[in-house]
């Protein structure tokens, strides 16, 4: 029975995220179902019985955490009109080219007739400058607004109002007036564990920023956007052109820090830990892979890739077998029982769960179909995985996207195999950098060369017109 539990998990926690998504109220029936099954199970005594009531057990957990977690909102049932709110900046701010996105706690409302505790988010839009921190309390008065869905150039509507809400985000505002550097008078009232965490990332941001200020600094534009992209996930500064090229040739995963970047930094800072012993090489190596989790945001792909390479290091600790496709499902399992909305409404997890499953059950008959592909510089093993995962999530892109990109597998091999060398190389001359600025720009000559035969083997097949077919 014992072997089956992973099954049953993962079945009672997708069948709960269902459930919780589109019949909230269901979970009576289903506790009634798993002690009915429970009954059976002691007056019959099979194991199948058992496992089905596990099942709706985990099910209704799952409906219940969901319950819990996403409480009604307060804020929007003030929508166009003007409040003033206290909140904190929870998230790293998301600069983009004319404006500053942050995601605020909010706490309090302040009114001449009412002051109320509040407990959830809000996106906040304010001008680039003055520049605003993770962890500072904020003062911001404006007009209350609840997010909109909205279509893409092909008329595919993208359901942005759930795709917030799985983040607890209901409402937001434009361009409000905003008092910076408040007081924290109320932090001791918070946990300890969140004040310090708060301040930890924190500082983790400020390190990321002055690398990237470092890495702008020794590696000309957008080759340095580029490499931030690769490294951190940022993408913000590559400008909508080129970005729509990478999205046009199918490369845009690169760029968001998918989780074939994730696993190629995982392996590198275990492997610069090797020398120490063993127990604290692994301890740094799992301090370091949390470190750079919280670094590059924490979405649903990094959150997924980390807890599938913790796994793994515990596997070869504990000298037993890896199963990949047992650590994917684990590991989805996991983020849904945590987070009941991302199973239907993240597409960053939909694509990241579908394209590891391509590469695990695709990547070797794909392999052995490729057999007159050279194995020289792992040609075939790259075009394998490509294709696996290409094949895994294009039904889902294309419902999505409303678009085919006919030239992604092309550009996926002419590319990926370049790119943990450019990685390290980044890596290093950055590093470099915080040392000596002029040694630095020797360094990033090496990878400098690499990113820009990305770029322009991603600007050479976005041009072609038939590089994406719109359906």
């Amino acid at each position: 029975m014992r072997k089956y539990f992973l099954h049953v998990f993962v079945l009672g926690t997708i069948f709960g995220s269902l459930f919780y998504n589109f019949y909230p109220k269901s979970f009576w029936l289903v506790f009634v179902l798993s002690f009915l099954f429970l009954i059976l199970g002691i007056f019959r005594t099979h194991k199948i019985y058992f496992l089905i009531s596990i099942g709706f057990f985990v099910c209704g957990n799952v409906i219940i955490r969901g319950t819990s977690a996403f409480p009604k909102p307060y804020l929007p049932e003030l929508e166009d009109q003007k409040i003033t709110i206290v909140g904190q900046v929870v998230a790293e701010p998301d600069i983009r080219e004319n404006n500053t996105r942050l995601i605020i706690q909010a706490e309090k409302i302040i009114d001449r007739n009412r002051w109320e505790k509040l407990n959830e988010k809000m996106i906040v839009v304010t001008p680039s400058y003055p520049e605003i921190e993770i962890g500072q309390k904020l003062k911001i008065s404006g007009k209350i607004q609840i997010p909109q869905n909205f279509e893409n150039d092909n008329g595919i509507e993208f359901n942005y109002i759930n795709y917030l809400a799985k983040d607890r985000i209901y409402s937001q505002i434009y361009y409000p007036q905003v008092r910076r550097n408040l007081e924290n008078k109320d932090d001791f009232k918070n946990s300890l564990l969140k004040k310090y965490s708060i301040g930890i990332a924190k500082y983790i941001f400020r390190v990321k920023k002055v690398f990237l200020e470092k890495i702008q600094r020794i590696i000309p534009s957008p080759e340095a956007e580029l490499l931030g992209g690769i490294l951190l996930g940022t993408k913000r500064s590559l400008g909508k052109e080129l970005e729509n090229n990478f999205r046009k040739t199918g490369l845009i995963h690169i760029i968001v820090l998918s989780g074939y970047n994730v696993t190629i930094i995982a392996e590198a800072i275990f492997r610069f830990f090797s020398f120490l012993p063993k127990g604290v090489a692994t301890f740094l190596g799992v301090i370091s892979v949390l470190v750079f989790m919280v670094m590059v945001g924490s979405g649903a792909t990094v959150v997924r890739a980390t807890i599938m390479t913790l796994l793994a290091l515990t596997a070869r600790i504990t000298g037993r077998t890896y199963n990949v496709s047992r650590a994917l499902f684990f590991a989805g399992a996991i983020m849904v029982f945590q987070n009941p909305m991302i199973l239907v409404y993240d597409p960053s997890f939909q694509l990241s769960f579908l394209a590891t499953l391509g590469i695990v059950y695709l990547g070797k008959p794909v392999e052995k179909i490729l057999k007159f592909v050279p194995k020289k510089f792992e040609l075939r093993e790259i075009m394998a995985a490509t294709l696996s995962t290409q094949f895994s999530v294009l039904p889902l892109l294309m419902k999505m996207t409303g678009e085919l990109s006919i030239v992604a597998p092309i550009v996926n091999v002419l590319t990926l195999q370049v790119i943990p060398i450019t990685m390290l190389l980044g890596f290093v001359s950055g590093l470099i950098g915080f040392i000596n600025e002029f040694l630095g720009m020797y360094a990033g000559f090496f990878p400098y060369l690499f990113l820009k035969y990305i770029l322009l083997v991603v600007n050479f097949f976005a041009g072609f017109e038939f590089a994406t077919i719109a359906f």
